[in-house]
């Protein structure tokens, strides 16, 4: 979504939910630039969440990930979960731009049978 008049931001609402709307369903692991709403998408200087409702929707609802990677609020570093799916916030870098979070490693066990 929309922040700061960076590049390649849509406004929330309509127009940006029809660019989730292209993520296949059945897809084992979703990554996107920034996080859905209520994870890991705290903002303290801002003293909000900034994540994406229609993308929280879109994740939830339909997509259904294990595994939902994003990094683009630096200070949400860190993994939850709502039950199914993972939410990791694999930014490398911290609120100042330093990189010196540590990489988040995961593994996704192989299908039955394979």
């Amino acid at each position: 979504p929309w922040f700061n008049g960076w590049g390649f931001n849509l406004p929330r609402g309509q127009s940006l939910l029809d660019k989730w709307n292209l993520i296949p369903e059945g897809i084992d692991i979703l990554m996107t630039h920034g996080p859905p709403l209520g994870f890991r998408d705290w903002v303290p200087k801002e003293l909000q969440r900034v994540g994406c409702v229609e993308l929280l929707n879109t994740v939830q609802r339909r997509v259904r990930p294990k595994f939902h990677v994003f990094g683009g609020i630096h200070e949400g570093y860190g993994i939850m979960t709502d039950g199914y799916t993972t939410y990791i916030n694999a930014s490398t870098c911290t609120v100042s731009f330093q990189p010196t979070n540590p990489p988040v490693i995961f593994d996704l066990p192989n299908p039955q049978g394979s």
